[in-house]
């Protein structure tokens, strides 16, 4: 039997704390969109010593409120946001996250953004928002302070993401980034589309795992903070070390010579020249240098970034006659970590001319021949991933994603794997309704997009994503060239049949296949991996040079997780954070130094580092309750049996001994019992903290055989539901009728909903007869 969420929701509530439990701690706000009513209390301090906030602190809401057996769609499934602890006091420490369950992949969705709205969101006296419950009608949530409102949404539903903006500035008299911050969805979040993402401002988005969808499922239009709010108190020591913060991100070479000049473009060339770049749905990995950054230098005016961050990393675009471009040009000429394994496309330089008259060459121009990005991602899911090879060609696609608030990897990755099936025939032109999905047709695709934005013709195949098989819209044939991991599309471009921390890291990653959760950037450093010592220094254990080799990869990717759930959980960018772009920027000796000064607590590095294994372990338990298992922590079927055909590793594959090797050596440095989820006495500890009730079960079967039921139960008989619905496909051998269940050294014979289940109670599950 369900129940209902506001049931979990007080239970969670009678656990948290009244007041403030350290200066500058804002409040969680429950919002029940159904029945109009919002309740606020504050995470206590073992949550905070635990998970930190941010993402460490929605996935414990989560899993709290989180019921087995719904589905992501379901408004009892609760969406949060979180902002990290410190967002907005830290240079780069900008951004929070939105988590729930994912309805584009099988996994948690959780993802990350920055722009304004975590800062004005924090500024105004908030940590998290838990938003459940479907409105009876279109709805905007708006905050103001103290004031919390409902705002009819009506006039707004069916507006992409530009024309929203001009109209909700138009009525509400207020400009985005200056006192005003929104998280809104467009036409495609409406429509349920999987991609669809939740934007953050013109181009930053909440992108992975279909949180536009989530959002529209609750009649959510957009979340609107009026005003930036009030400063976060701070001391006199923690301004001077995050003045020391600032310094240090922008002494880093990557940042002055790359990110802060052209972006993130600026990856396209060392993955091309290495043979790494995934092509037509990865069916090659190199592609043509006309994408390389500095082709995008006519149409770069300038740079824009995200609240008070001194990088500023996001080019603008602008295709129109009138735009000036220029900036960042020559960047990157001369930097050899830029041509990675051929040097000598340091020295290379296209100068390529602006001589765009409009898409269509005939001199007409319109809202989508300027913007915001694009980023690596969006350049390489839609440039050699769908086989175009313009530059000006991927600008405008960008816009049109911005516009249309979409996930470039997943919808990129949605259509390259439409474009295979209609290669090899699996897919013809009576499914597609007419359009001819060849690589690199660009009025296609460009079409396409907004198809899916409305799910009309074909567009409604692709807006089902990676779950076009299981929703019956194509063969089951089909899986054989889905590039996906947990039913999640590659989030960037990288082929990783060479680099096997990569692959490990997209195989493990806890919301699919996403480079974002701890990919092994610094594997293609040659000064990292020419120095030994320093490398075993850097990941906690000895770590092969060779990027196509097996050994110690392990250890790089436990601390890459790590360290970014931190990073997560704290508020600051991933570009900005060691290990990511550089062994030189902020780490956790900055961040814990930063969190004891500002919170009061009292943090050694390990204890920092085990609060993002301690995130990462409790997003693994939430995963085993949506039915992911060790199984599920794999790679594409083309990795493992098709070797890359150019570049100075040709032949490379995945060998699927080595790597179920490896995955076994990375369970055990992170302390995963064999189907990947943390083992008893750590699941406890995560338990005992996220839930306040931990029950060790010894199963039937192998006496080694437990598990940690650490959902709140009366007694024996609903223990007994617990542990069927906890245990899902595994729990065959619960229906046996002759086990009997011995509580902390009792046998209970009779009498089971009378026998009371205590937190901290140990039961084994023993047949009942036995006899010779």
């Amino acid at each position: 039997m369900k129940t209902d969420i506001r049931n979990r929701v007080e239970r969670l509530l009678a656990r948290m704390e009244a007041t403030p439990q350290y200066p500058g701690q804002g409040k969680v706000l429950f919002v029940d969109l159904e029945q109009r009513t919002l309740r606020s209390a504050y995470l206590p301090m073992e949550i905070v010593r635990t998970f930190l906030g941010g993402r460490g602190a929605n996935m414990m809401l989560l899993y709290n409120l989180f019921e087995d057996g719904r589905q992501p769609l379901e408004p009892e499934v609760p969406l949060v946001f979180g902002v990290g602890i410190m967002t907005t006091t830290l240079p780069s420490a900008t951004r929070g996250n939105f988590t729930s369950c994912s309805p584009d992949s099988h996994a948690i969705l959780d993802a990350s953004g920055g722009d304004y709205f975590p800062a004005f969101l924090k500024r105004n006296g908030y940590d998290h928002l838990v938003i459940y419950g479907r409105s009876a009608q279109w709805t905007m949530l708006e905050i103001d302070g103290d004031t919390v409102s409902f705002r009819d949404a009506a006039p707004y539903v069916g507006m992409d993401n530009i024309d929203f903006t001009t109209a909700i500035e138009r009525d509400l008299g207020l400009k985005e980034r200056e006192d005003l911050a929104m998280a809104r969805i467009t036409r495609a979040g409406e429509n349920l589309v999987l991609s669809a993402g939740i934007m953050g401002g013109p181009k930053a988005i909440w992108a992975r795992g279909g949180g536009g969808a989530k959002m529209g499922s609750l009649q959510l239009k957009a979340i609107l903070v009026r005003g930036k709010g009030r400063q976060i108190p701070t001391s006199k020591d923690f301004k001077l070390g995050g003045k020391a913060i600032g310094q240090k991100i922008l002494a880093t070479s990557v940042i002055q010579n790359a990110l802060k000049k052209v972006g993130t473009p600026f990856l396209y060339k060392p993955s091309r020249a290495l043979g790494a770049i995934g092509t037509k749905n990865n069916q090659e990995t190199t592609w043509h240098e006309t994408l390389d950054a500095d082709n995008f230098d006519p149409y770069r005016p300038g740079m824009d970034g995200c609240y008070l961050c001194p990088v500023q990393c996001r080019a603008m675009n602008d295709l129109t006659p009138e735009g000036k471009g220029g900036w960042g040009a020559s960047a990157l000429k001369g930097l050899t970590g830029n041509a990675s394994y051929d040097k000598a496309q340091a020295e290379v330089e296209h100068h390529r001319e602006k001589t765009y008259k409009g898409i269509r060459g005939d001199g007409k121009f319109d809202k989508y021949d300027h913007g915001d990005g694009p980023e690596y991602v969006t350049v390489g899911k839609f440039g050699p991933n769908l086989g175009i090879r313009e530059p000006e060609q991927v600008l405008r696609l960008n816009n049109i994603l911005n516009d249309l608030g979409m996930d470039s990897a997943s919808a990129g990755g949605a259509i390259g794997w439409a474009m295979e099936l209609f290669q090899r025939g699996i897919l013809t032109a009576e499914d597609t309704g007419g359009l001819d999905l060849s690589w690199g047709n660009y009025p296609v695709i460009e079409q396409l997009l907004f198809m899916t934005s409305r799910r009309q013709g074909f567009g409604d195949v692709i807006a089902d994503d990676a779950r076009a098989v299981e929703n019956g819209k194509y063969p089951p044939a089909a899986l054989d060239y889905r590039m996906s991991v947990k039913g999640l599309f590659q989030s960037d471009p990288h082929d990783a049949r060479i680099l096997k921390a990569f692959a490990l890291g997209l195989a493990v990653a806890t919301r699919g296949m996403d480079h974002l959760r701890n990919r092994v950037t610094l594997e293609i450093n040659a000064r990292v991996n020419d120095d030994p010592e320093f490398k075993t220094a850097l990941y906690g254990g000895f770590v092969a040079a060779e990027p196509n080799s097996y050994i110690g990869k392990e250890y790089a990717v436990r601390r890459c997780e790590n360290t970014f759930a931190v990073g997560d959980s704290i508020g600051m960018c991933r570009f900005n954070t060691k290990l990511f772009n550089s062994p030189s920027l902020p780490d956790l000796e900055d961040f814990r130094r930063q969190l004891n000064e500002l919170v009061g607590l009292d943090m050694s590095v390990a204890e920092l580092e085990e609060c993002g294994r301690n995130i990462i372990g409790i997003e693994r338990l939430m995963n085993y309750r949506l039915g992911l298992r060790a199984s599920d922590d794999t790679l594409p079927r083309r990795w493992f049996e098709e070797p890359i055909q150019v570049g100075p590793f040709k032949g490379e594959k995945i060998d699927r001994n080595e790597f179920e090797a490896l995955k076994a050596r990375f369970y055990e440095v992170t302390g995963l019992d064999d189907q990947g989820i943390p083992k008893p006495e750590w699941h406890e500890h995560l338990a005992r903290v996220a839930t306040g009730f931990a029950v060790r079960v010894a199963l039937p079967g192998s006496p080694t055989r437990t598990m940690v039921l650490d959902e709140p139960v009366e007694n024996v008989a609903e223990l007994r539901t617990a542990l069927a619905r906890r245990l899902g496909r595994d729990a065959e051998s619960l229906h046996d009728r002759s086990l009997n269940v011995a509580l902390d050294g009792r046998m209970v014979l009779s009498g089971e909903a009378a026998e009371a289940v205590h937190n901290g109670s140990n039961v084994s599950l023993v047949p009942a007869l036995a006899g010779g």
